[in-house]
């Protein structure tokens, strides 16, 4: 990032307030000599109409025998610009030396100048280095941390549907960071049953957090049909173990309880045991895994059988992730299992959820979380649902909107926001909104700076290359003379299926890899989504097209 930083600090101009005196003469004949900085003179009294505002400067003030010793101190501190006062008054040195940056007597002092206008230049130098490094980590975080609200709008979105305000349900839900590596989601059947699935991914954070979107996707539109626990559990490994790497699984409960609220199906795949417990707070059964977790294995070795059990009238379930269990108090010891279910037992009832809570914060003190934190309590009862009614959903006749952008096109306008915007007016796609953006976004962004302005995201790997590639991006762009950007979007109503393609016809190396690939890198995280939550995505080399399906 040399080339940055040399262009953000300029060369110091050396300006040389004379006061017509031989030692003037002086200084000037011998800064002549070193050839190193712009230097100009000036009188004092033309000093405020020296500099540009942005010009680095230093004041070489003299003092000779004329010096105007009062201007002079009024000048130095007033001025926050450096200077070097020189003079061959040992009265002037004491009385103005201490306003000044440095100051020199002359001529005891002559053979330092040179040296300390390096210094000087460098200390600029450095400075400017400073203040360049901390504008791009300044610009980084703010496009960090909206990516971070963009994401964090598509979870809330994707989760929205979540029925955690259900009567019959309480939560405590913590996460160690702003996006939660576990997932609590319930959901009404269409029998008047409720589903409730208990997650964990590995890790916490953003990684593991995008695991959850496809896997609520699921949940949702398979309890929406009443799917048995058995198929949802079928059909969420078949998504995890194609989407999760190696090292990453996700441990899951899933139950479904009944409308009368007696029978209790679930299937536990390596989450701790779910608690059935009474109204006195005895706990009746462990709702134990039996199962590997999410994704670790193939579909032909999973094991998707349940069990089921009848529940006694007001008991209660309780499920929690490891991260409760291994809860480190404020005397560094962990909660465990054996106090989670004496707290269950001392507080039973429902309305004691709050105490419940409390007593966990009080043992948890000010210590810092080290897992997400997950605990909810459903109650084994009538659920009060009836049958619920599917809204008719009107969308309407099929469309297809297509804009090819060039140049003029991709240096004055922000052309995913205008596409949207029309998008966005139909009703059936306006709810989706960001989802749709962001998926617009990372097809056009990819099109654009590896396809136009064939940039190399591995620039991104530090902070400086960071900085580097977007100041590279913006040049380009400014100097695009040709090309263009085709972007087409085709709705079919019977499946409520968008789909998506852009391409380019520039020659950079825009391809996207369409295997998942989790990553803590820079760059990357918004294809990751691309491939997480959309299908067909596919490249076509020789037309330079991307393109996926999106169901509504």
């Amino acid at each position: 990032m040399s080339s940055f930083y040399e262009s953000a600090a300029q060369s110091m101009h050396v300006y040389v307030i004379d006061d017509g005196s031989d030692l003037a003469r002086d200084v000037n004949a011998q800064l002549r000599s070193y050839q190193l900085f712009a230097v100009s003179t000036c009188s004092i009294e033309q000093v405020a109409t020296l500099s540009a505002p942005n010009e680095k400067v230093l004041y070489l003030v003299v003092a000779g025998e004329k010096a105007q010793v009062a201007q002079i101190s009024a000048l130095l501190q007033s001025s926050s610009t450096q200077s070097i006062l020189i003079t061959d008054s040992p009265i002037v040195f004491q009385q103005l030396g201490q306003f000044a940056t440095d100051a020199l007597l002359w001529p005891l002092a002559s053979n330092l100048l040179q040296q300390r206008l390096n210094y000087l230049h460098q200390l600029q130098v450095a400075h400017d280095q400073l203040d360049g490094l901390k504008q791009s980590l300044a610009w980084h975080k703010a496009r960090v941390d909206r990516e971070h609200q963009l994401v964090e709008h598509i979870f809330q979105n994707a989760l929205s549907r979540n029925y955690l305000e259900y009567a019959h349900v309480h939560t405590y839900l913590t996460p160690v960071s702003k996006f939660n590596g576990d997932l609590c989601l319930i959901a009404p059947g269409p029998l008047g049953n409720i589903y409730m699935l208990m997650a964990d991914f590995t890790g916490h954070g953003l990684a593991p957090a995008t695991g959850a979107l496809p896997l609520s996707q699921a949940f949702f539109a398979m309890s929406d049909r009443g799917v048995s626990v058995a198929e949802m559990v079928t059909e969420f490994n078949y998504r995890m173990s194609r989407l999760l790497p190696d090292d990453m699984f996700c441990a899951a409960i899933l139950l479904e309880l009944s409308a009368n609220g007696e029978r209790v199906t679930y299937w536990n795949g390596g989450m701790p045991a779910a608690l059935l417990f009474d109204e006195q707070g005895e706990i009746l059964k462990r709702l134990s895994p039996a199962h590997m977790a999410l994704g670790v294995v193939d579909d032909d070795e999973f094991d998707s059988r349940v069990a089921t059990f009848r529940a006694p009238k007001g008991s209660s379930i309780a499920l929690f992730t490891d991260g409760v269990t291994e809860l480190l108090g404020h005397q560094h010891k962990f909660l465990g299992s054996e106090a989670l279910e004496m707290l269950l037992s001392k507080y039973p009832r429902t309305e004691d959820f709050t105490s419940l809570v409390d007593e966990l914060e009080r043992f948890r003190g000010e210590t810092p979380l080290h897992d997400d934190l997950s605990l909810a309590i459903l109650s084994c009862r009538p659920t009060g649902l009836g049958e619920v009614k599917v809204e008719p959903e009107q969308f309407g006749l099929p469309f297809v909107f297509e804009s090819v952008l060039h140049p003029e096109h991709l240096t004055t306008v922000d052309p995913v926001a205008h596409i949207l915007s029309a998008l966005s007016q139909l009703p059936h796609l306006r709810r989706h909104r960001t989802t749709i953006y962001l998926f617009l976004a990372e097809a056009f962004n990819n099109a654009l700076e590896h396809g136009l302005l064939a940039l190399d995201s591995a620039m991104k790997q530090d902070p400086e290359g960071f900085a580097e590639y977007y100041q590279l991006r913006l040049e380009r762009l400014h100097a695009l003379q040709r090309g263009e950007i085709r972007i087409r979007v085709h709705f079919e109503p019977n499946s409520k299926e968008l789909t998506v393609s852009v391409s380019d016809n520039g020659s950079g190396a825009a391809e996207i890899s369409t295997s998942p690939n989790f990553t803590e890198k820079s760059h990357g995280r918004g294809l990751e989504l691309l491939r997480q939550m959309t299908t067909d995505l596919h490249w076509d080399s020789e037309t330079r097209t991307v393109s996926f399906k999106y169901v509504l």
